[in-house]
């Protein structure tokens, strides 16, 4: 039997594929035009997408909350949620790469508390660094290699190259 099943794989976050998940007044972008063409990439070339939980929305129990800033999710109990989500999408990462698949990448949201992966708006200005969630995910995965791609939706040529060498490479 032929399994043509495509073996490669890219974990999102939750909120690329369903914006309702963002904080309120947070999407400021046209899906058409920030979202559709990674999702387009992904799907042109047999890429399997897999959501990753939204630790914001999981946390506070709703999809309706207020944007907060990194300074305001760095608790102790949502570190600690963060963990657990972490090691469930660490587990997963695992599985599917001890099954003769590969994960080629992770992506992120920039800007977001949780899944920022460069840059993150604070108080003080623009600061590089992860997200809560993205740090503590690449700290259980990072012996793996896998590249996380950070989307900055508003400029989002920059990351979308990115993906498309990864794919390609």
């Amino acid at each position: 039997m032929i399994d043509n099943r495509s073996k490669k794989f890219v974990f999102v976050p939750f909120c690329l594929l369903a914006q309702a998940y963002q904080a309120q007044g947070i999407v400021k972008y046209e899906w058409k035009s920030s979202i559709k063409p990674f999702v387009e990439l992904l799907i042109e070339n047999d890429i399997n997408i897999i959501q990753m939980p939204c630790a914001e929305s999981s946390f506070n129990n709703s999809l309706i909350r207020n944007p907060k800033g990194i300074s305001k999710y760095d608790t102790e109990e949502f570190n600690k949620h963060c963990e657990m989500l972490a090691d469930k999408v660490a587990n997963e990462i695992k599985l599917i790469s001890s099954s003769e698949y590969q994960v080629i990448a992770i992506l992120g949201i920039e800007q977001s508390p949780s899944c920022c992966v460069e840059y993150i708006y604070t108080n003080k200005g623009m600061e590089k660094r992860k997200g809560l969630f993205v740090e503590k995910l690449y700290q259980k995965i990072k012996s793996l290699n896998i590249p996380i791609v950070g989307i900055n939706r508003k400029y989002i040529n920059k990351s979308l190259i990115r993906l498309e060498n990864i794919i390609k490479g």
